[in-house]
């Protein structure tokens, strides 16, 4: 069974402790594909090392916010353990799935741009996949919009592969790399789950 790991959403609680929160919903979902559930708090570069021999692709998953659109320490914190574990991830060539907010550090750390925008909340988009694509198979999807901050524009290493009707980009991937980009939740409910479920087991 492989095994992926998936990154927390990180806070303080109002005792000041650093909790590390990860949503019932990843496993319920990588368990239904087959999947073994693995995931961390903030570690330490050797210890990020020793724990990536063990899985066979990571999940960037949602979340806190970048800190450079909020200034809080628990997102600094995250900000900085995912960028050490993206690196190692590369060099390694471990597959990497980013969801939501980790579409948007990746996008950042790329150069590309976020906005905020409206519309993306609570609601659900028609994709068509509008560039050919490593990854996804299909023409078309439902999906689930949960954010508030969109990318809108990423480097010439990223390709876009959908876009919602405001123009933001819903899907990505990288043109060396295996990293696919993904602004909705496959985790979470999509009228399209199926085909979703499909893109996530073949990725990994």
């Amino acid at each position: 069974m492989k095994k992926i790991l998936v990154t927390s959403n990180i806070k303080y609680d109002k005792y000041g402790n650093l909790q590390n929160l990860i949503s019932q919903d990843w496993f319920q979902f990588l368990n239904r594909l087959g999947f073994s559930v693995f995931t961390t708090g903030i570690i330490n570069d050797k210890q990020i090392k020793s724990e990536l021999t063990k899985i066979n692709g990571v999940i960037f998953s949602g979340g806190n916010d970048l800190f450079s659109v909020n200034k809080k320490r628990e997102n600094r914190l995250r900000d900085n353990y995912e960028k050490k574990l993206l690196k190692i991830c590369i060099k390694r060539k471990i597959p990497i799935l980013a969801i939501c907010r980790g579409f948007q550090l990746i996008s950042r750390l790329h150069k590309g741009n976020l906005d905020k925008l409206t519309g993306h909340v609570k609601t659900f988009h028609n994709l068509k996949i509008s560039n050919s694509s490593k990854f996804v198979k299909f023409k078309s999807l439902k999906v689930n919009s949960y954010h508030n901050y969109c990318v809108t524009n990423v480097s010439k290493n990223f390709k876009i592969i959908s876009r919602a009707k405001d123009n933001s980009i819903e899907i990505s991937e990288h043109a060396k790399y295996k990293i696919l980009c993904l602004m909705f939740h496959p985790e979470r409910y999509n009228p399209s789950q199926k085909k979703i479920n499909k893109l996530i087991k073949d990725f990994f």
